[in-house]
């Protein structure tokens, strides 16, 4: 294997699902592409390029920018050659030049919808007829396509998402070790890149060497009916029209069970990529649970709820009736001309539509008007739109957090507060302060399980830095609309950390990341015969809402 001078993929660290994704992609050609959406710099065409160049020379890698021509993109008949030859000479275009191989597009949001169709249709059929100069010619374009996008500079059309067979969602590294282990891989391929690559050029080979293996041993993986039933079973459950979903599911599992070796299908495997296939074609998709064992599951939530009235039954710490049964959440209607309605129920969120100025005129209605009554009046559409809630809960596990357990109790409301809203459109994250700093724990997501183990793990030590946390709740808020978010500030209020004056350096930067924020509660964790009142006057500063644990003596 020679040692190219791009970047290792066996070296690149944060992508383990993209390259997964790739990777099956390149086993099964057939399941149609990845489209990555997310931060820009987190190296997504680095990891493309990586492992074109890794498959070898004879592996065509094609990047198609989004400003191409059409001639550039599908071909042209060769003028020149026409003219002084006397020959029909076709020069084929970027769709042919990328069979076999990867095409890649970046910011493929960008891309015009005719250019948009074609790739597509190629994609799915293998290859296009190319008409020019009153030439026919069918070329061959079997390629595996990946776009990668940043969604606040556009979406991409609905019908277009479900032509990729795959998605996937990559965001920046909030690990500092992770960071850390980026930053130095990359220096030490930019001083050395040949002796860097050496270090990784066994992995490579294994990797290679495991494509090539599946490729040929995935015509014998078997798929168990139980795991055909519980694809099904996904499908309808997230209500994903049409069977697209269904066969993919199938696919993408199969290659996955070829890449791990494995002869048959399991429903472990199939729960694994299932996000990949359906995160992209409906928003009631719930990741599944690894785990069929019913009676593990009975027997872990006997033990939570045993820990629970454990907990609670201490007659020094005992919550109110209303705390138990978890945080009331709702976003008001600020402003009818502008805003969201969100009206919450325990299982559902109903949002009626999206204001005046984001409807469409309704074209025919208003000129059918115009012509019966000789005046001029415009008829609107309503956009109806599906919307999410998303809570975030910011939780201090400082030092003075462990004092009569008061972050027990903390995490025992957010286990309540997501029982009582168990609606798939509400997506929870958790922000913790830790060892006088502050991290993202669990980014948006509406796997319940996910956040319960979360939670679990926990421990409190350490500082008060809210200072920190409030700029990590920036960070996470970045991927959603703002006007969605409701905020939950678990604490007692005694910051120690951040600045010379941590209070008043906290109030400053809510107030310069998060002032835009419409809904934030302050939950006041403070326990002990003598309160100091600190979470109270923190939510006066920034006039927030305020909830107190009220823990009794």
């Amino acid at each position: 294997m020679n040692i190219n001078h791009s970047f290792s993929f066996s070296a690149i660290l944060a992508q383990d699902d993209f390259k997964l994704c790739l990777l099956l992609n390149l086993i099964d050609p057939t399941i149609g592409g990845v489209l990555a959406t997310g931060d820009k710099g987190t190296g997504k065409t680095t990891t493309v390029r990586a492992l074109s160049e890794l498959m070898g020379k004879d592996f065509p890698f094609v990047n198609l920018p989004i400003g191409a021509t059409e001639d550039r993109v599908l071909g042209s008949v060769n003028i020149e050659a026409l003219i002084n030859q006397k020959k029909t000479v076709v020069d084929i275009g970027l769709l042919a030049k990328s069979n076999n191989g990867f095409l890649y597009i970046d910011e493929i949001n960008l891309l015009n919808d005719y250019l948009m169709d074609v790739l597509l249709d190629a994609s799915s059929s293998g290859g296009y007829h190319l008409e020019r100069e009153g030439i026919s010619k069918w070329l061959e374009s079997r390629f595996c396509l990946v776009g990668t996008m940043n969604p606040e500079e556009g979406e991409l059309r609905p019908q277009l998402k479900d032509r990729f067979g795959l998605s996937v969602k990559i965001t920046t590294p909030q690990e500092i070790d992770t960071r850390k282990k980026i930053a130095s891989r990359r220096l030490d391929f930019d001083t050395n890149p040949k002796g860097f690559n050496v270090n990784f050029q066994k992995e490579n080979e294994k990797t290679k060497a495991n494509i090539t293996k599946a490729r040929a041993f995935i015509v014998s993986v078997e798929i168990p009916e139980e795991v055909k039933q519980a694809a099904a079973k996904l499908t309808l459950e997230s209500n994903v029209e049409g069977m697209r979903a269904d066969i993919l599911l199938l696919k993408t599992a199969r290659a996955y069970a070829a890449l791990l070796g494995e002869k048959e299908v399991s429903k472990v495997m199939l729960y694994k990529i299932s996000p990949f296939v359906l995160d992209h074609r409906t928003d009631d998709f719930t990741p599944p649970s690894e785990s069929d064992n019913d009676e593990n599951q009975e027997n872990n939530k006997e033990e939570e709820n045993n820990k629970e009235q454990e907990l609670q039954g201490n007659s020094s710490f005992q919550l109110p009736e209303e705390v138990r049964k978890g945080l009331k959440f709702s976003i008001n209607e600020q402003n009818k001309k502008s805003e969201l309605r969100f009206q919450l129920t325990e299982d559902l969120i109903k949002v009626p539509y999206l204001s005046i100025q984001d409807s469409k005129i309704d074209l025919l209605k208003t000129v059918k008007n115009y012509m019966i009554t000789e005046k001029f009046k415009t008829f609107l559409n309503r956009v109806h739109q599906k919307s999410s809630l998303n809570v975030v809960f910011l939780i201090d596990t400082s030092a003075s957090m462990a004092i009569d357990k008061q972050l027990g109790f903390a995490k025992g409301i957010i286990k309540k507060t997501m029982e009582s809203y168990p609606s798939k459109r509400i997506k929870y994250a958790i922000v913790a302060l830790e060892n006088s700093s502050a991290r993202i724990i669990q980014c948006f997501t509406n796997n319940k399980n996910a956040l319960s183990n979360i939670s679990k793990e926990l421990r409190a030590g350490g500082k008060t830095n809210l200072a920190n946390a409030f700029f990590k709740v920036f960070e996470l808020l970045k991927s959603v609309n703002e006007k969605t978010v409701q905020l939950f500030i678990m604490t007692d209020g005694k910051i120690n950390s951040g600045g010379e004056k941590p209070f008043e350096y906290a109030v400053k930067s809510y107030k310069t990341y998060l002032s835009k924020l419409k809904n934030t509660t302050v939950v006041d964790t403070e326990s002990g015969f003598v309160k100091l009142g600190k979470a109270k006057l923190l939510a006066d500063t920034l006039r927030t809402s305020y909830v107190p644990m009220a823990f009794n003596s």
